[in-house]
């Protein structure tokens, strides 16, 4: 019985741990109000663990008052667009995912891009970003590895 206790907790450890470190970043150029309206999706547990390492605390995301201001404070400073200066508008957690929500001005849509959550973490790190104007999309999705700094977007 011993023996088969084992392997069950190993496997119950694996099933429980998702095999890829993957984040998405949608940005919307909105034409008519000349902004940069972006929603950043990070998987919750990465975000939990990378702030529990920054805070030197638990930190639970759907719990904590101040999960919100930091996992702000990390987007800021892993998300960026050349020539614009985003602000953070708030998240939204879900079961497995953690949505942040962020804005800037902006008289054009955006030409560089810096997409780096987690990749300082994770050497399978992959951020995507996708590029719209007035919620239609402008081209392909551009892949961030974690050696990867800024990257053109497509216009």
């Amino acid at each position: 019985m011993r023996r088969l206790l084992l392997p069950a907790i190993i496997s119950a450890v694996f099933a429980t741990a998702h095999q890829y470190h993957f984040a998405h970043l949608d940005a919307n150029w909105n034409s008519r109000a000349k902004t940069l309206e972006v929603t950043v999706r990070l998987h919750a547990d990465d975000l939990e663990q990378l702030l529990r390492q920054r805070a030197g605390r638990s930190v639970e995301l759907d719990r904590d008052p101040q999960a919100e201001e930091l996992a702000c404070a990390y987007t800021l400073e892993t998300v960026a667009f050349e020539r614009t200066r985003l602000r953070c508008l708030g998240m939204q957690v879900a079961r497995h995912s953690a949505t942040l929500f962020l804005e800037a001005p902006a008289e054009a849509p955006p030409v560089r891009a810096r997409f780096r959550s987690f990749s300082a973490h994770f050497a399978d790190q992959i951020n995507t970003v996708q590029l719209l104007t007035d919620n239609q999309r402008t081209g392909a999705t551009v892949a961030f590895l974690a050696a990867d700094q800024w990257k053109a977007l497509p216009r």
